[in-house]
């Protein structure tokens, strides 16, 4: 395995979430302080995708809820490369009743809260 995911790695590793139907497929999450949040640190090298970036905010709010939403989206990105399909980010999403979004920023996905400021206008024209 390569670390090609080096610069999400530079912050402190608060968590790891590892692909129960494949344990060599392991994330960790990432603290950054110059992000104000949480990077994954591992989807990239597994599955060159890009990594997502969770505000510090969203961790706080619920922490557990977060490492659901990434342990879910590992699976699916797992099971999609097993079987040889095409796997993108949901820019939308529902969550135990909560909607989310993902966008693209720089080499990350960023996800947001439904409620999050100006998130019903984000990309729609």
């Amino acid at each position: 395995m390569t670390n090609d995911s080096s610069e999400a790695t530079e912050g402190q590793v608060i968590a790891s979430i590892e692909n129960q139907q494949n344990p060599n497929q392991k994330i960790d999450l990432v603290y950054l302080p110059d992000e104000n949040g949480f990077s994954t640190a591992g989807i990239r090298a597994h599955f060159d995708l890009p990594e997502i970036l969770i505000p510090a905010h969203l961790v706080a709010q619920d922490m557990h809820l977060m490492g659901a939403i990434v342990s879910t989206i590992l699976e699916r990105v797992s099971r999609a490369c097993e079987q040889d399909d095409a796997f993108e980010y949901a820019s939308r999403f529902e969550v135990m009743g909560r909607e989310f979004s993902m966008a693209p920023r720089g080499d990350r996905v960023v996800l947001e809260a439904a409620d999050a400021p100006g998130w019903a206008t984000d990309g729609e024209a």
